[in-house]
């Protein structure tokens, strides 16, 4: 017996192969697609949340209070000595911080101009190269703003065949104390 024989069972064959091959096509690339698209509804409705938030922000009014602008650049106004002592603890810990030591520590007389004291500490100290950049470093990137000034280094010759010395400098740092207002 043959298809051809009977056409219905043909037919019927064929609509199961295509059922069959139409179920495989829902199955995998439509349902996948579906997902896609789907995945991106969510993540547009994600983004329209965000976006309609920094439109209610933008509208809103500043606050009368104003933020706060950042570490300040100068010390607050307060005594020089106080001053004077917090310079001497930054450049301890800073250079604690550096692996760099501390020999001595001078308080440098302070100059008023403008408003403003500049008040600074000389500091002997040695160490390695990179923990002079260390505290160079650290010293430019303090806050309040830090100046150092004045670096005279010192090297011992090592002798033939020996670790490199440690370099003996001297460096003064200078900061700024407000005035008080008038």
């Amino acid at each position: 017996m043959t298809l051809a024989e009977r056409p219905g069972v043909g037919r019927a064959a064929a609509l199961a192969i295509l059922a069959v091959l139409t179920a495989l096509f829902v199955i995998g690339p439509l349902a996948a697609y579906c997902d896609l698209i789907s995945d991106n509804r969510n993540a547009l409705a994600d983004k329209a949340a965000v976006l309609e938030r920094y439109r209610l922000l933008a509208a809103a009014r500043p606050t009368s209070t104003p933020a706060p602008a950042g570490p300040p650049l100068l010390y607050a106004d307060m005594p020089e000595s106080q001053a004077s002592a917090l310079l001497q603890e930054t450049v301890k810990h800073t250079a604690a911080a550096a692996h760099v030591q501390v020999q001595g520590l001078l308080v440098l007389r302070s100059e008023t101009a403008n408003g403003v004291t500049r008040i600074g500490v000389r500091v002997r100290a040695s160490g390695d190269m990179a923990s002079l950049r260390g505290l160079i470093y650290a010293i430019e990137t303090a806050r309040p703003v830090l100046y150092p000034d004045n670096l005279s280094i010192q090297s011992h010759p090592p002798s033939p065949g020996a670790v490199p010395s440690v370099l003996d400098f001297q460096l003064d740092i200078l900061g700024f104390k407000a005035e008080p207002a008038s």
